[in-house]
């Protein structure tokens, strides 16, 4: 948008914070193979299972915050293209507007 507008609207910034929201998605989503890998590392069954309650609940809570990562992932993106297709419209309609000023002038 024009330096001289009320509303300025960072796309690198938004652009950028899309991207790190996949990024913690993916490494999110890529938690889940840790759980085989600490196992063998534990040795007594008493500490398996309270860490595979607690990786259970860890589990559950991680694949909620993926979803809720990836709607604010999509609201990002959708907030990015609103403005710029907003943008391009608004610069057509003052394009054609001084346009018809010229055409009215000449």
């Amino acid at each position: 948008m024009s330096k001289g507008s009320d509303l300025q609207v960072d796309y690198e910034l938004l652009e950028t914070s899309a991207k790190q929201l996949r990024q913690i998605r993916t490494e999110f989503n890529g938690l889940e193979e840790w759980k085989q890998d600490i196992k063998s590392l534990l040795g007594d069954s008493r500490v398996q299972k309270a860490m595979g309650d607690f990786v259970d609940n860890w589990d559950d809570n991680r694949k909620r915050l993926v979803k809720e990562i990836e709607e604010v992932g999509k609201m990002v993106r959708a907030t990015r293209d609103a403005f710029k297709d907003l943008d391009v419209d608004l610069a057509k309609a003052t394009k054609g507007k001084k346009q018809r000023q010229r055409a009215l002038a000449d």
